[in-house]
């Protein structure tokens, strides 16, 4: 099973912090345009949108971490192989 190697604050040579904080943002920024571009104007006024959608970004970026850091070093095993 591949283990996420980068140290809190440190980056190694595969870039395993980087790539983690990447993953991370791709998995954040989805749903937030989801709900701010698609479903929040749909329900609520445009400030609440932005309020709700200004809440979630922290939410979902610390929510994220765990997935992506498996994510990336999953992808990070396998491009050592290749």
């Amino acid at each position: 099973m591949p283990e996420y190697r980068a140290k809190p604050g440190q980056e190694d040579r595969h870039g395993e912090m980087t790539g983690a904080i990447t993953l991370n943002m791709m998995f954040v920024m989805v749903p937030l345009v989801i709900w701010c571009v698609l479903l929040g104007p749909i329900w609520f006024d445009v400030r609440l949108t932005l309020l709700i959608g200004l809440a979630l970004a922290p939410v979902l970026s610390l929510a994220g971490i765990p997935l992506s850091r498996y994510f990336w070093a999953r992808f990070s095993e396998w491009s050592d192989r290749v």
